[in-house]
């Protein structure tokens, strides 16, 4: 079955999803990209100030997720999500051009906000399109995560050749403008979400609900820009929230029926094998990041490659590979062999880790300038790319496959609170290994050490992980099989 097939016997809202998801993908990636060299450029921080704040600002951004698919589901449903995230967001992106520490951070807090709003609807809307074990969930879901990735490859295009040439505000204006773009697809697409939104949705909003929105957005913004500017307490902040998150799980494992109790614990398990993937992911746009633009060579013909379109190669990847396992998944499918969706994301977890040895091993290979060659670069994104498949695009068809549907909205945003918040977090933590001050920076043979040094506990340390799962994965399964 070829991709054109594939793609319309997905359902009407698929396009829905699909473009407006595309177009706040690259407004989202354009600040990811360049939210570390800018810091370090805009405002001398120091390696590690960087990487927290992007560590903070990724986390929250996946946090406000877990309300948000609450407020979708219960107060003012899916579609009315998509349209206010995609405003917030955009919004933020044109904050940034406005001068100045303060109001970065106010931006980027309308970002976050935005965020919170559309992360999980486009994947709500999704998951109540299909019905249970539906064979269309992973390919549609895979589907889904290459117009995250070609949203991403235009934001690299955006963040790269548009900052090189036009500067940090033409790039930030051009990425709040491609969000808004979104809200034009959403307004002629609006007709195929009209029957899989919530109850909430199809009721129009008292005036009193959309003033406590307002005051919970200006508030939320406040609460963003505090935790932006002392990041110490932005990890007590997660710390409660995931606590929080788990005692509500507990309060759901108990109350609810045996036949959903283990389908609860097993989401709840992947999420947690999610959340050691991702730590890994989020080294992309920190240490991998700055590893590029210190020890890999660049400049090839006189031309000198810009570092973010290293990064967006890993969403070229995704294109290209995606096609590739959707065919795999429908072939396997077909034959009744398909991996269950604890092999597949166990696998992501495992291929990550082992990218990062790619790194390793071309650290002993430099050149007499202490850089190592692009195409070490290059197999580690391969390999990186096809653990990120595994596990980023299947993580939200994982929710399809096993959650209750009544917790469709809120399991999603705890996948995005624990297997990405809590992540990004982490990931600013993990970064740190690589951190290299000014005085090592005159030192290339030091610093390729050092990154070398931080690339192997952080790949042994994904190793490991995978190992545990791969342990654990079939008593789980047993407990699903048995209340299945």
């Amino acid at each position: 079955m070829d991709a054109a097939s594939n793609l319309q016997k997905q359902p009407p809202v698929f396009k829905l999803a699909y473009y407006t998801t595309m177009c706040e993908r690259i407004g989202f990636y354009v600040i990811s990209y360049l939210i570390v060299m800018y810091l370090r450029q805009k405002f001398g921080l120091t390696d590690t100030q960087s990487f927290l704040i992007f560590g903070v600002f990724t986390a929250l951004a996946y946090l406000t997720p877990a309300l948000g698919g609450y407020l979708g589901d219960n107060v003012i449903g899916i579609r009315r999500s998509i349209v206010l995230g995609l405003f917030l967001e955009g919004t933020g992106l044109i904050l940034l051009t406005i001068p100045g520490f303060f109001a970065f951070t106010v931006a980027l807090a309308f970002v976050i906000v935005g965020a919170g709003f559309f992360k999980t609807s486009p994947t709500d809307l999704l998951a109540h399109s299909y019905h249970k074990k539906d064979p269309r969930i992973d390919a549609g879901f895979t589907y889904y995560y290459m117009a995250i990735n070609i949203g991403t490859v235009v934001a690299g295009i955006v963040a790269s050749f548009v900052q090189k040439y036009y500067g940090w505000n033409i790039a930030f204006l051009t990425g709040g403008l491609l969000l808004y773009l979104g809200l034009i697809f959403y307004y002629i697409l609006r007709r195929t979400a009209q029957d899989v939104d919530t109850k909430a949705g199809s009721k129009p909003l008292p005036y009193k609900t959309i003033l406590l929105l307002l005051i919970g957005i200006m508030v939320s913004v406040c609460i963003f820009v505090i935790l932006l500017f002392h990041t110490e307490i932005a990890d007590i902040f997660f710390i409660a929230a995931t606590l929080l998150t788990m005692l509500y799980f507990l309060f759901e494992i108990i109350k609810s029926p045996k036949e959903e109790k283990w389908h609860i614990v097993a989401c709840l398990y992947l999420v947690i094998v999610g959340l050691g993937c991702a730590i890994l992911y989020f080294q992309l746009f920190t240490s991998i990041e700055l590893f590029i633009k210190r020890a890999v060579i660049r400049t090839y013909f006189g031309f000198t490659i810009p570092t973010v379109i290293y990064l967006a190669l890993e969403s070229v990847f995704v294109v290209l590979l995606g096609p590739l396992l959707v065919a795999l998944y429908n072939y396997l499918n077909k034959r009744n062999k398909d991996m269950d969706v604890f092999t597949k994301l166990t696998l992501g977890l495992l291929a990550t880790a082992l990218s990062f040895f790619f790194l390793v091993i071309g650290a002993h290979y430099p050149n007499s300038q202490f850089q190592i060659s692009s195409l070490w670069i290059i197999g580690m994104l391969f390999v990186f790319t096809i653990g990120d498949l595994l596990n980023s695009a299947l993580g939200v068809a994982m929710v399809t496959h096993l959650a209750p549907k009544r917790m469709y909205g809120v399991m999603m945003g705890t996948w995005f609170l624990m297997g990405n918040a809590l992540a990004a977090s982490l990931s600013g933590e993990s970064a740190g290994l690589a951190n290299i001050s000014k005085l090592q920076m005159h030192h290339a043979g030091l610093m390729l050490h050092i990154y070398s040094a931080a690339f192997t506990k952080i790949g042994i340390a994904g190793m490991i992980a995978s190992a545990i799962a791969f342990l654990l994965n079939p008593w789980i399964r047993r407990k699903i099989h048995i209340y299945k």
